[in-house]
C-alpha cells in the first residue's frame, strides 16, 4: 500500500513539474508583444567606449 502511494505521489510530482516546465518554456520562447529591450524605457548605454581602434 505504501509503495503505491509513494509511486502515485512521485508520478503526480513529475506530471506537475513537466507541465510547469512546458508552460514555462513556451512562455519564455514566445516573443514579447512590444519591440522594447527587456524592461528598459530608454536605450541602455554601454559602460565603456568601444569606438577606439589600435
Amino acid at each position: 500500500m505504501n509503495e503505491k502511494f509513494t509511486g502515485f505521489c512521485v508520478g503526480g510530482f513529475f506530471v506537475c513539474f513537466f507541465t510547469f516546465m512546458a508552460f514555462h518554456y513556451a512562455y519564455m520562447k514566445t516573443p514579447s508583444l512590444d519591440r522594447s529591450i527587456a524592461s528598459y524605457k530608454t536605450i541602455p548605454h554601454p559602460m565603456y567606449d568601444a569606438s577606439w581602434k589600435y
